[in-house]
């Protein structure tokens, strides 16, 4: 019998939740919690096998959260299952001691199929994601991926994560906008992102802030 838990600020993602496995008779729903001390004080004296945790949290960081558990409890897997994007925040709680990042869009068999294989494979990782991971990064050995960046890429990145406007960053370098705007572009390709929030959280996966 596989034992799980979620840890999701929604009642109804929740309700949902349990409502998947009432009649999947290898794997038990022991908890559902909404806040992070919830879940820590059922872990004080219950033993999960796979923890899943949605990454937007209320009350805390679900990077953090990830590590404290793999601190705490070495032994529980951890899956994530939100709606926000792989390719941005699946890197750093990879890296944080996750062993997979789902969708809340697959289907109930998908996720099924992601208990069982963390719990005896390791990982559930899509397949657009490996390739993403096997290019760039090494999840035990983080990648210097300023190595990758030119010299000015690195200082537009900077100014742009410290929340300079173009103008101003065209003034601090002493170039005009219309470069900043190619250099910014150059970032969003290279790092594989279509946002600055986005652009800010790849930066922080990557280890370049």
């Amino acid at each position: 019998m596989i034992q799980i838990a979620l840890l999701d600020p929604h009642p109804i993602v929740q309700n949902g939740f349990k409502s998947f496995f009432k009649n999947t008779h290898h794997i038990e729903v022991l908890g559902t919690f909404t806040k992070i001390k919830q879940l820590f004080d059922f872990l004080l004296e219950n033993y999960i096998d796979i923890i899943i945790i949605e990454m937007e949290l209320k009350d805390g960081s679900s990077v953090q959260t990830v590590k404290k558990i793999k601190s705490l409890y070495p032994n529980t897997l951890i899956l994530i299952y939100t709606s926000l994007k792989e390719s941005v925040y699946g890197l750093s709680i990879l890296r944080a001691g996750a062993r997979g990042f789902l969708s809340k869009e697959i289907s109930q068999e998908t996720l099924i199929e992601a208990i069982e294989k963390v719990c005896h494979d390791g990982y559930h990782i899509t397949s657009n994601f490996t390739n993403q991971i096997n290019k760039n990064v090494d999840l035990h050995r983080p990648r210097n991926a300023y190595g990758t960046l030119s010299s000015r890429e690195i200082e537009v990145l900077k100014y742009l994560i410290d929340g300079k406007r173009n103008i101003e960053i065209a003034a601090a370098l002493k170039i005009n906008q219309k470069t900043v705007n190619t250099y910014k572009s150059r970032l969003m390709k290279k790092l594989d992102v279509n946002n600055a929030a986005d652009l800010y959280q790849q930066a922080y996966n990557l280890e370049l802030i």
